[in-house]
C-alpha cells in the first residue's frame, strides 16, 4: 500500500476499534451491527490483499538458481560432445557444442533453453559414444531435469508481478468499498445517537479523522546561525 492508502486503512481500523470498545451503545441497532460486520470483513480482506501484495517473491531467486544449475550441466555435456564432434569430424556437433561457460551466461533465457534442448537431443543420439567418456544416462537425465526446471521457472517472476498488480487493484477496490460502508452506513447511524449519547458521536468523529503518519514525523530543525558577540 502507498502512504495515502495506509493512512486511510489506519483510520478504518481506528473506527473499528472504537466501535468495538463502544459495542454496548449500538449493538441493539440491527443495521448498525450489520454495518460493523461488513466493515470488519472488509478490513480482513484488506489485510489479506496487502500481505499478498507486500510479500517478497522468491521467484527471481528460483530462476537464477535454476539457470546456474542448467548452465553448469550444459557446459559439461558440451565439453564431452565436442570431443566426439572433433573425433568424428562432425562439424554440426562441433559448432553446437563449441561454447564457453561465460558465453552460456550471456545467452538470454530463450536462447539458453533452445541451446540446451539441442544439446540434450545430441546427447541422447550419442549416448553410446558418450559412455566411452564416462558420461552416463544419469548425466543425460540430469541435463533433462535441469532444462525442465529452468523452463518451469523462466516466466515465474513475470507471473508474480502480475499477481502483485492484481492485488494492488484489489486493494484499491476494497478501500473504496470500505470507505463507502463508513460514509453511507456507519456515519449516519452514528449521528442518530447525537442527542442520546453525544460523547459516543464525538469519539466516533475523532476516530474518522485520517492522520497523515508521514506528516507527523518530527522534522529536523534548520541549523541556526550563531549570533556574533557584541563588540
Amino acid at each position: 500500500m502507498d502512504n495515502k492508502q495506509t493512512n486511510r486503512v489506519n483510520m478504518f481500523k481506528t473506527v473499528s476499534a472504537y466501535l468495538a470498545d463502544h459495542n454496548s451503545v449500538w449493538n441493539g441497532t440491527a443495521p448498525f451491527a450489520a454495518a460493523v460486520t461488513q466493515l470488519n470483513d472488509k478490513l480482513t480482506a484488506i489485510d489479506t490483499a496487502a500481505q499478498k501484495q507486500e510479500t517478497p517473491s522468491g521467484a527471481t531467486m528460483d530462476k537464477e538458481g535454476a539457470r546456474d544449475a542448467l548452465e553448469d550441466v550444459l557446459f559439461l555435456m558440451c565439453e564431452a560432445l565436442s570431443v566426439l564432434g572433433h573425433t568424428a569430424g562432425d562439424n554440426d556437433l562441433t559448432v553446437l557444442t563449441s561454447v564457453s561457460a561465460s558465453a552460456l551466461n550471456k545467452l538470454d533465457a530463450e536462447a539458453l533453453s533452445n541451446r540446451a534442448a539441442s544439446v540434450l537431443a545430441a546427447a541422447n543420439a550419442k549416448r553410446t559414444d558418450l559412455a566411452t567418456l564416462q558420461v552416463t544416462q544419469a548425466n543425460i537425465d540430469e541435463l533433462r531435469t535441469a532444462l525442465d526446471t529452468f523452463n518451469a521457472t523462466k516466466t515465474s517472476p513475470r507471473t508474480h508481478t502480475a499477481e502483485r498488480m492484481a492485488q494492488t487493484q484489489s486493494l484499491a477496490s476494497l478501500i473504496r468499498d470500505t470507505n463507502g460502508i463508513l460514509k453511507n452506513q456507519t456515519d449516519p447511524l452514528a449521528n442518530l445517537f447525537r442527542r442520546t449519547n453525544s460523547d459516543f458521536v464525538a469519539g466516533y468523529r475523532a476516530a474518522r479523522v485520517i492522520v497523515d503518519r508521514a506528516a507527523t514525523r518530527a522534522s529536523t530543525p534548520p541549523p541556526t546561525t550563531p549570533t556574533p558577540p557584541t563588540p
